[in-house]
């Protein structure tokens, strides 16, 4: 926090400056001004919380100064200071929303006292501006939402073209004719949101946002719209490039290592040669999902692939043993049924990302059937179900894996040996400054990583992720009011590599910066 002092007279500036124990009041800088054309720059360019201004100055006096303040908004409380106990002066100072008048000679007590009033109102303005700031983006983050879900049902084939869906389109600032598009699919979503982004779905979205728009700039319009969870349309304004494919394929295979290099997230990418049109874009995102489809999917870059020599093995021939092992709560022996299911599939060589379709409509059925074992003992288990876009074979067999877990994890409830939410809770307790990932949690407790992030919020209101937030949060206050380490080394603790991204967490968490949060504790 800034303070500026303005007055033509060093030695008031100085008595001013030796008045007050700055660092008691969090105050972190002091400027020093002689008349108002100074104290304007000042506040330009220091933008101080308080500043304690004098009436009567050359070049610039203290009512002309209080008058640019108001005029050009700056966010700054004014003590004024003066030797004339004059109306008028008082007048400016309240047309300023000055919060204090003290007449020379000064105690040091009143410049005290007024500071601390002025950083009050300082704060609470600052506070109101901060929710003002918050409620506005949550409200348009809303919209943006609502824009994504109507252009998504559009695209999809929902919904007709509409004067509400052209306003939206027109928002993005894509043009309705000439846009290319890539329809892109997550390889292995699952993993990354699991291990990178402990289930944050909201997180893991930003973050994918944030990286295309940063891999793709704002050289053209662009837009990304998930059409679901493993399906996501990339559009870009086609005028770009006029009939230059290389020029296209250059930033969509820019994009890919983006994602790769930041999140280490692998994509297939589907598109076709020309344009689109918003009114006929259903058929070029068909062409994309075409591609897509005869693509393989154990293949790097899931290039088309030939014919398989084998037929696809039948799930639902193991539809009877896999009942058994889930009356039994047999984990292990289910593990191995799927296990030998899925490497029958790698053993073909090939397989299509359609014939992959055929299997996970297959698994679904399954999962159905098995459902109904687990509804005559209980409700509190979620539809299993295996989304249809999955194109990673690996990412497939962990989501039926853990489908196929949670039934068990339904029906048997002592499955894990007695484990409970309350030894995962002692667990996060001991160990927050670790890297905990739900899978890991998983295989510590024999838990499926669905079960346990259900189970955790319905048990105490919170999902992992926040208590392990709130946890490194309390202990970050701790380090920072009882210890001198710096906030580098209690970031490094805690278990975050980067100190920017901790003092963010912090701030989201506790409302001011660690650096503040130190200093206002150092008072009480």
């Amino acid at each position: 926090m800034n303070v500026l002092i303005v007055d033509d007279e060093e030695h008031v500036r100085e008595a001013i400056d030796l008045s007050v124990d700055w660092e008691k009041f969090g105050v972190t800088g002091r400027y020093m001004a002689e008349n108002g054309i100074e104290a304007l720059e000042c506040l330009k360019a220091y933008k101080p919380a308080v500043m304690f201004c004098d009436m009567r100055m050359p070049q610039m006096n203290g009512i002309e100064l209080l008058q640019k303040i108001k005029e050009e908004g700056y966010d700054t409380h004014v003590i004024v200071i003066s030797g004339y106990d004059d109306f008028e002066y008082t007048r400016a100072t309240i047309k300023a929303k000055g919060v204090d008048y003290i007449l020379k000679p000064f105690r040091r007590k009143d410049v005290e006292d007024a500071l601390q009033k002025a950083i009050q109102v300082w704060k609470e303005h600052s506070d109101s501006k901060q929710t003002e700031m918050e409620r506005g983006y949550m409200v348009r983050k809303a919209d943006a939402l609502l824009d994504e879900k109507k252009l998504a049902s559009y695209f999809r084939g929902e919904i007709p073209l509409s004067p509400s869906v052209r306003k939206i389109f027109e928002k993005t600032g894509l043009p309705e004719q000439s846009i290319k598009i890539a329809l892109i699919l997550p390889k292995n979503r699952k993993r990354i949101l699991d291990q990178r982004f402990m289930m944050d779905d909201d997180l893991f979205t930003y973050a994918v946002g944030n990286i295309a728009q940063y891999a793709l700039g704002s050289h053209f319009a662009h837009y990304l719209c998930r059409l679901d969870d493993y399906q996501w349309l990339l559009l870009m304004g086609g005028d770009t490039w006029g009939s230059n494919e290389d020029d296209y394929k250059f930033y969509v295979d820019r994009l890919m290592r983006a994602w790769k290099q930041t999140i280490q997230l692998d994509v297939m990418v589907g598109s076709n040669r020309g344009f689109a049109d918003l009114t006929h874009i259903h058929k070029v995102i068909g062409d994309a999902r075409n591609t897509l489809l005869n693509g393989d999917v154990l293949s790097e870059g899931a290039h088309p692939a030939a014919k398989a020599p084998h037929e696809l093995p039948s799930l639902m021939n193991e539809l009877f043993l896999l009942k058994k092992v889930i009356e039994t709560g047999n984990k292990a022996f289910a593990t191995d049924l799927l296990n030998k299911y899925t490497d029958a599939l790698r053993q073909r060589g090939a397989l299509l990302l359609k014939e992959l379709q055929v299997c996970t409509m297959e698994a679904n059925l399954l999962l159905g059937r098995c459902k109904q074992l687990v509804q005559n003992q209980t409700d509190d288990v979620q539809v299993p179900y295996m989304p249809l876009w999955i194109n990673d074979l690996d990412e497939w067999e962990k989501v039926l894996v853990d489908q196929v877990h949670t039934l068990i994890e339904g029906l048997n409830p002592l499955t894990s040996s007695g484990r409970s939410m309350a030894d995962i809770k002692d667990y996060l307790d001991t160990h927050f400054y670790e890297d905990i990932s739900l899978t890991f949690l998983a295989e510590q407790f024999h838990f499926s990583p669905q079960y346990i992030s259900k189970k955790f919020k319905d048990t105490y209101h919170t999902t992992v992720v926040s208590y392990l937030t709130d946890l490194k949060m309390e202990r970050a206050k701790a380090l920072l009011e009882g210890t001198t380490l710096s906030i580098a080394d209690i970031a490094n603790q805690l278990g975050y590599d980067d100190e920017n991204y901790f003092s963010k967490v912090f701030k989201k968490q506790v409302g001011v910066s660690p650096f503040p949060y130190r200093k206002e504790n150092e008072i009480k």
